[in-house]
């Protein structure tokens, strides 16, 4: 009678070990469901350190091709816009202004230089009389007037080039100003325009999380230039992510057959399959200082109505192969 109650607690005893070596095997991971392609939503640049999120559609709700999904705030760059339009006109009047000021200018300066040469020539003329035709007086005083001329049509020409190298740099200042406003204004424009991000394709919206602390991202929030906001995926290829502990990585090898079980649909068990896994190891701040490696586990679930965000269980092992 002992000897039968020794053997069945044995036996109890051995499939009792067997069973936690199997459990013990199994490899169980936290998954999210990601997309292969998808279009990211970016805070933008700004002349503050800092942009805050004014709108953004509704999550889960389907982006047409052109919809507006994100809006940021655009602060004071609408009155720049003002400001510069304004700035622009008046600098292309001023343009005008100048432009005929110093025409006139020129105008003037060219017919004092070409009066000046006709009296040069007269001036000449009297001075090439004989000195034996004329008094001293007389011959003294053409003598005279032809240095004058000299001078004046010196003097003239000095006059004209100036007023041409005036009429240019002013010109080509005003030029450089309203190019100027010109460059502020479309960099405004492009500004605003980055404001309001629109969907390129036709998909679900998908909103992201915060990078320090993993909440979603939400209207009102402030985010700093190139934090991901939002997405919108492709959905005809899915899989899922998981991030392996580097104690666990060592088990891994790609290849090897997974159950999986999303959180929205417990109760229909799917195969995946480990296809792609890091080789460099990650920290993750909101899981502490530990080391992880990004692993990709592909699936198929043509029945189901699935979203990227998705969260779903990933168990390695012999009970997910058999």
């Amino acid at each position: 009678m002992l000897t039968k109650q020794l053997i069945k607690t044995s036996l109890l005893l051995a499939l009792g070990c067997g069973s936690f070596s199997s459990f013990a095997q199994n490899l169980l991971l936290s998954g999210e469901l990601k997309a292969s392609e998808q279009q990211l939503f970016y805070a933008p640049k700004s002349d503050n350190w800092r942009v805050q999120v004014q709108w953004m559609m509704e999550e889960g709700e389907i982006a047409q091709q052109g919809d507006v999904v994100v809006v940021f705030d655009s602060g004071s760059i609408a009155s720049e816009i003002e400001q510069d339009e304004v700035s622009l006109e008046a600098a292309k009047e001023e343009l005008v202004r100048v432009t005929t000021s110093n025409e006139e200018k020129q105008i003037e300066a060219e017919f004092n230089f070409k009066r000046t040469e006709l009296l040069l020539q007269r001036a000449r003329i009297d001075a090439a009389i004989p000195q034996a035709n004329l008094s001293t007086y007389d011959y003294q005083k053409n003598q005279l007037e032809l240095e004058k001329a000299l001078i004046n049509r010196q003097k003239s020409s000095a006059e004209l080039l100036q007023a041409k190298t005036e009429n240019k740099v002013a010109h080509n200042k005003q030029l450089l100003t309203i190019e100027q406003l010109e460059t502020n204004l479309q960099y405004n424009k492009t500004q605003l325009a980055s404001m309001s991000i629109k969907a390129q394709r036709t998909g679900p919206v998908l909103y992201a999380n915060h990078p320090w602390n993993g909440e979603k991202a939400f209207v009102g929030m402030t985010a700093q230039p190139g934090w991901k906001i939002a997405e919108i995926p492709a959905m005809s290829e899915l899989y899922i992510e998981a991030w392996v502990h580097e104690i666990d990585y060592q088990k891994l090898t790609l290849g090897q057959q997974a159950q999986l079980l999303f959180d929205a649909y417990l109760q229909q068990p799917l195969q995946a399959k480990l296809t792609e896994i890091s080789t460099q190891p990650e920290e993750r701040l909101q899981w502490g200082k530990d080391a992880y490696f990004r692993a990709r586990f592909n699936f198929s679930a043509s029945g189901l109505k699935l979203l990227p965000g998705m969260s779903a269980k990933l168990t390695i092992g012999a009970s997910a192969d058999e």
